[in-house]
């Protein structure tokens, strides 16, 4: 793995935690069991949200790329091997080498609006128990 790659990783890794530090921020700054609900479900919403994102962001690349090695091995049953973007092939190439180096960052992305969610959750069960 690049340098610059994990750089990449350890800045969204950074990234999620100020958002957990700010998620927790938030609610233990609220005055009231009510407001610590209703913060607490936004923040659930929000996360859901984000992750959801992710998820579908994630699948659609897959499905992107499935897309093209199909097409890919359509066009070159009828000799058709490259088009204005240069070869399909290495267009294909380009494709996954994108998607597998977009793998670390998605996955911790939907770890922090994981844990994220899971506090929310956990700061709505208390404020409604007690």
């Amino acid at each position: 793995m690049k340098t610059a790659e994990k750089f990449k990783n350890v800045w969204y890794g950074f990234i999620g935690c100020v958002y957990l530090a700010v998620v927790i921020g938030i609610l233990s700054g609220s005055k009231s069991q009510f407001e610590t609900l209703v913060l607490a479900i936004l923040i659930q919403i929000y996360a859901g949200v984000l992750y959801n994102f992710s998820l579908i962001g994630a699948v659609t690349d897959v499905n992107n790329y499935a897309g093209f090695v199909r097409f890919r091995i359509l066009a070159n049953a009828q000799g058709v091997t490259e088009n204005e973007d240069g070869l399909l092939a290495d267009q294909e190439d380009q494709l996954r080498i994108t998607i597998v180096k977009s793998k670390m960052v998605i996955r911790i992305n939907q770890f922090s609006h994981g844990v994220v969610s899971i506090y929310a959750l956990y700061k709505i069960i208390s404020a409604v128990l007690s």
